[in-house]
This record gives structure tokens, C-alpha cells and sequence, in this order.
């Protein structure tokens, strides 16, 4: 963000905001790379959880479901897309760039309903409890 801000100021901050963007730059990399090796944890994860029979709750048992297949189907997308910018494969990364980015907000969509969810259960348990108990 610094980095675009000093961009439009011209003069030399906009050679500061340039170095500020190769360093974002740099460390998104970096990030992509990292995260070539979270595919068997989150695969072992997913495996774990199997189709949530621990929960309770079928509501969050589907939202839990179909974060891990976002989260499962986005790995290889974003990893395709990694391989083609580096020319490792030959295909275009646009389109991977964009699956990997959709899967990615379906997850995390995904995260704030299931914390909604999360919400809503505690605050019908501490409803219930508050009838059993008269709370004030």
C-alpha cells in the first residue's frame, strides 16, 4: 500500500514506492512457494475430518465439508498456476490465477458463515441456559 501511495508522488519516493512494491512482490512469491508444501497437511486434515460425523450440528458439518473441498480444490489451482509463471508447464496462469483466487473467497466465505453459524448455536445455548436459570 506505501508502496503505490509514494508512487504517485513522484520525484524520488516513487523510486522508494517502486522498491516497496518489489519487496510485496517478492514476499507473495515467496508466500506461493511455502504454500507448495501445505497440500499433504491440509490432505491429512481433510482426511481426518472425513464428512464430520463429530459434529452435531448438520448445518456446520456441511459449511466444514465444503470448506475442505474449496481448501482441497484450491492447492492444485494455485500450484498450476505457480508452475506456468515459472514456465515449469506450458499453459497460461491467468486462468488458474483466477480459479485459485475464487477458491480461496469461496473459503473464506465459507469461514465467516461458519463462525456466524458458531454464533448463533452459542447464543441459542445461552438463551437455553438463561431460561433453566431465570437469568436476569
Amino acid at each position: 500500500m506505501v508502496g503505490g501511495l509514494l508512487i504517485q508522488k513522484g520525484d524520488q519516493k516513487a523510486e522508494i514506492g517502486k522498491s516497496f512494491l518489489e519487496i510485496s512482490s517478492q514476499l507473495s512469491h515467496c508466500r506461493t512457494v511455502l504454500r507448495l508444501f501445505d497440500d499433504l497437511s491440509m490432505f491429512a486434515y481433510s482426511k481426518q475430518y472425513g464428512l464430520g460425523a463429530q459434529e452435531e450440528d448438520h448445518a456446520m458439518r456441511c459449511l466444514s465439508i465444503l470448506t475442505n473441498v474449496a481448501d482441497q480444490l484450491y492447492y492444485p489451482c494455485e500450484h498450476i498456476a505457480w508452475a506456468a509463471d515459472a514456465q515449469v508447464i506450458h499453459t497460461k496462469s491467468d486462468k488458474w490465477w483466477l480459479y485459485s483466487t475464487a477458491l480461496w473467497g469461496i473459503s473464506l466465505l465459507l469461514g465467516i458463515l461458519r463462525s456466524l453459524r458458531v454464533l448463533v448455536l452459542l447464543n441459542r445455548k445461552m438463551n437455553d441456559h438463561c431460561k433453566n436459570k431465570q437469568c436476569g
